[in-house]
């Protein structure tokens, strides 16, 4: 079995917000956007692969008795490290004449 791509704390991206069938099913869920950075909450492992909920959605309310709504994790990429600045090189570097 493969593992997940994601794990909880993880920050992500989402590449795909095309939520239409999901919308269609239940028109009250929250569903991520391009752009903004989430942090992946928890990880499902599902018939289909894995889901993902994320800290910034938050669904369990949309569908008592029911599961709350992840997204499957094909859709998110992880976000990059930032590169660690050495701020004086950057200083001086900006200062020459």
């Amino acid at each position: 079995m493969k593992a997940p791509l994601f794990h909880p704390g993880q920050e992500v991206i989402c590449t795909n917000d095309d939520f239409t069938m999901l919308l269609v099913q239940n028109p009250n869920i929250q569903t991520p956007k391009r752009g903004p950075i989430y942090t992946v909450r928890d990880v499902y492992d599902t018939h289909n692969g894995f889901g993902i909920t994320l800290h910034q959605i938050n669904n369990a309310a949309v569908a008592p008795g029911f599961p709350e709504a992840n997204f499957h994790e094909s859709r998110f990429a992880p976000v990059p490290p930032l590169e660690e600045v050495d701020i004086s090189a950057a200083i001086e570097e900006s200062v020459t004449v």
